[in-house]
């Protein structure tokens, strides 16, 4: 039994090895994200709305899992595997509803995730903007290869920030779900090929990266926040503000992906450690983090890389 929540272990433990002194941060932001959840267990209806986000999390993480197929075919019981994943999850957060008066979002969690392992289809990507190397060059292959995946959620989102650019705090959170769509896009290895395809240093090649990257951010960004300004020039502070805060999780994800690079890996681990720090990103107090761990992870970055690299 378990055997699927011991490999996942095994994988954050990895990933937690390589975050360094990080991981005081992290267990931080997971520790006040529990308080958060039992924060908002006491409202009414907020308490059914994370209950409703997280059933979601845990439905769009079975809908896109490359795994089932191995899962459902060479492990035993593999909808109690599956829901156990989902369990240890969900739990950290839900059960703190137990102490509120909206206790019984937990069981009712725990009766609807018991249908998600027996959802065995996997939601099909088709290969969309093929032409879209006009824009992106080939070399940032997250970027070209994320927003085909992701095109349905970007646009409508970039689209409805643009449109409600005049209102106040909705087109920097709406920016925000874009952000954390795109530090997405950084949790697989390319192949060994393609990363010395241009013959650079490993700091040549992370400083590039990390500068290019930051141009797509910036002509994304720069129009919506200039619109908001105008409209609301009392904001001009916040909105300058946004713009390091959205560039250094990006900074974070590539430094997170190349500290643990390994040709044609998959880190599931990192996802978890950016949707920790993503979410941190929007609180007032924590603003710093995504800088802070971005620093912490370049140089670990640089020191992997070499090993693959001209250096």
């Amino acid at each position: 039994m378990a055997i699927l929540l011991n490999i996942r272990l095994i994988q954050i433990k990895r990933e937690l090895n390589n975050a360094g002194l990080g991981i005081f941060i992290i267990l931080g932001l997971f520790l006040f994200l529990i308080y958060s959840s039992f924060l908002i267990f006491q409202k009414t209806p907020d308490a059914f709305y994370l209950t409703a986000f997280v059933f979601y999390v845990c439905f769009s993480i079975q809908s896109y899992r490359k795994d089932k197929l191995f899962v459902y075919s060479h492990i035993q019981n593999p909808h109690s595997e599956i829901y156990t994943e989902y369990l240890v999850i969900a739990f950290p957060f839900m059960v703190t509803s137990l102490f509120t008066k909206n206790w019984f979002c937990f069981p009712v969690l725990l009766a609807t995730l018991r249908i998600i392992p027996f959802l065995k289809f996997t939601i099909k990507q088709k290969t969309y903007f093929r032409g879209i190397s006009a824009v992106i060059s080939p070399s940032d292959f997250e970027w070209i290869s994320g927003f085909r995946k992701s095109f349905i959620f970007l646009i409508p989102l970039y689209i409805l920030a643009i449109g409600l650019s005049w209102f106040r705090i909705l087109p920097l959170f709406l920016l925000w779900f874009i952000t954390v769509t795109i530090v997405s896009f950084y949790t697989e290895c390319e192949p060994l090929h393609i990363l010395k395809r241009d013959d650079l240093s490993a700091k040549i090649f992370l400083q590039q990266k990390l500068m290019k990257h930051s141009k797509y951010i910036l002509l994304l960004y720069i129009p919506v926040l200039v619109i908001n300004t105008f409209f609301n020039i009392e904001y001009l502070v916040l909105n300058l503000l946004f713009i390091p805060i959205q560039l250094a999780l990006v900074w974070y994800a590539i430094c997170l992906k190349y500290s643990g690079y390994e040709p044609n890996k998959n880190s599931i681990g990192n996802s978890i450690l950016l949707s920790l720090v993503s979410v941190g990103s929007i609180v007032p107090y924590l603003l710093p983090i995504p800088l802070l761990m971005a620093i912490s992870t370049y140089g670990k970055a640089v020191r992997n890389l070499k090993n693959y690299l001209n250096d």
